[in-house]
C-alpha cells in the first residue's frame, strides 16, 4: 500500500518548510490541504509559496480557483484523487483539518449540492437560518448553511447521510506528522509573519480584489484578514485596527485548529518545531 505523508499544524508552525525538507528528502512532492491557498488572488494574506519558496519541489493545488468560486472539501478531492494515483511520493501539507480527516477516515456519501440552492442557502441571515433548522445543535453560521442546504437538497438531515458508510478518496498508508510549536511561539510568529505580509503588499491585494469582485460573493473573502483590510479601505476602522483585529481572528482560529488536530487526528510523530534532523529515517 503506497505510503502517503501528512503534513499538518496550526497556522504559522511552519508546516511549509517543514514539508519542503521532507521533500527533498524523499523525493516527494507537495499538495495543498488549506482551503483558503486554493485561491489565486490573496496569495500574501494565505501564505501561499511562491516560486523561489518552492525549491524546484512539485507544488500542487495551490491558487487554482478565482475569487468567485467556493472551495469545498469533494471539489477538492475530486482533484486530489489523480494525484495521489500519479505522485510517487505525495506530501500532503496544510491546516484545513476537516479535509485531513475525511482523507484518512472518509467522508458522508453526501450527493452534491445544486449550485442554486447553495446560493439560496448562503445569502440567508443566521436568524433565519437557525429558525429554519431550530433543533440543529450547532449555532455558528457556517455549519447551519451546510446542515439547511443538505436537508434542502436531499431531504434528509445532514446527520442521515453522516450514519451512512463512509466514502474514501484513496486508501493508503497515512503517516501523519503534526507541528505543534507552543502557542505564545505561534502567537508571536504570526505577528510578525502579518507585518511582513503587509510590507510585501498584502493590503494592495485585498483592493485589487475587491475591484475585481466587489459583491464579495466567493470563498476567497472568508480570508483572514480580508474583510478587516476592506472595512479600513471604506473608512470605517483604522489600519491599526485592521491589522490588531486580523491578529486577534488568527489568534482564535489557531486555537480552534489545536482543539481539532488534538481530538481529531490520529498522529504518528508529533514536534513541537518544524525540524527533519530527527527524522531522517522517515522512508518513502
Amino acid at each position: 500500500m503506497k505510503k502517503i505523508y501528512i503534513v499538518m499544524g496550526p497556522t504559522a508552525s511552519g508546516k511549509s518548510r517543514f514539508s519542503l525538507d521532507l521533500a527533498h528528502h524523499l523525493g516527494g512532492e507537495i499538495i495543498n490541504a488549506d482551503s483558503m491557498q486554493v485561491y489565486e488572488d490573496v496569495s500574501l494574506l494565505t501564505a501561499r509559496p511562491d516560486p523561489m519558496e518552492m525549491e524546484g519541489i512539485p507544488h500542487h493545488l495551490y491558487g487554482y480557483l478565482d475569487s468567485f468560486s467556493h472551495c469545498s472539501f469533494v471539489e477538492w478531492s475530486k482533484k486530489l484523487k489523480p494525484l495521489l494515483e500519479t505522485i510517487h511520493v505525495p506530501i500532503i501539507v496544510g491546516g484545513t483539518g476537516l479535509y485531513l480527516k475525511n482523507l484518512i477516515n472518509g467522508y458522508a456519501p453526501i450527493p452534491e449540492i445544486p449550485p442554486e440552492i447553495r446560493s439560496q442557502v448562503r445569502e440567508m441571515p443566521l436568524q433565519e437560518l437557525r429558525r429554519a433548522l431550530p433543533d440543529f445543535p450547532f449555532q455558528d453560521s457556517q455549519r447551519l448553511m451546510r446542515a439547511l442546504e443538505v436537508f434542502k437538497a436531499t431531504g434528509k438531515s445532514i446527520s442521515y447521510w453522516q450514519q451512512q458508510p463512509p466514502l474514501f478518496i484513496y486508501k493508503a498508508d497515512f503517516q501523519t506528522i503534526l507541528i505543534q510549536p507552543p502557542r505564545s511561539e505561534l502567537y508571536t510568529q504570526c505577528n510578525y509573519r502579518l507585518q511582513h505580509m503587509i510590507e510585501l503588499g498584502a493590503f494592495k491585494q485585498v483592493l485589487d480584489l475587491l475591484k475585481k469582485n466587489p459583491l464579495m460573493s466567493g470563498g476567497v473573502f472568508h480570508v483572514l484578514g480580508v474583510h478587516e483590510f476592506i472595512s479600513c479601505s471604506k473608512g470605517e476602522i483604522s489600519f491599526h485596527t485592521a491589522f490588531l483585529k486580523t491578529l486577534k481572528s488568527t489568534r482564535a482560529y489557531i486555537k480552534r485548529q489545536e482543539t481539532w488536530f488534538r481530538h481529531q487526528i490520529k498522529t504518528d510523530i508529533r514536534l513541537n518545531a518544524p525540524d527533519l534532523s530527527h527524522y531522517l529515517d522517515l522512508k518513502p
